[in-house]
């Protein structure tokens, strides 16, 4: 098994909705992990080799000057889709939506 590990710090309280991330094999409907949090956190997922997937994560900053969320990926030389928001990301507005497509190589 192939380690990847979502590493979310939110700045500024709690986020107002919460934060959705799902993710997805390549081919198949459903979500193998889908999680709802509140503010940070750190979350190991063990994806199987030389398997491609689809990584979402939607949610809100709190209601603060200061507020934004950092999403960082750590992970074993997986190869990134072209299309694929960068790693890491800092996300500043009211909401936002951060996708990934990778191969676990």
């Amino acid at each position: 098994m192939k380690k990847l590990t979502l590493n979310l710090t939110v700045s500024g309280g709690a986020s107002i909705l919460g934060i959705v991330f799902k993710i997805y094999k390549k081919g198949v409907a459903n979500p193998i992990v889908e999680k709802t949090k509140s503010g940070s956190f750190s979350y190991d997922f063990e994806l199987e080799p030389q398997t491609e997937y689809d990584l979402y994560i939607v949610g809100s900053n709190p209601i603060a000057e200061n507020k934004k969320t950092v999403i960082k990926l750590d992970h074993d030389n997986f190869t990134f889709g072209p299309t694929s928001d960068k790693n890491p990301v800092t996300k500043t507005g009211k909401a936002y939506l951060v996708t990934y497509s990778f191969n676990t190589n």
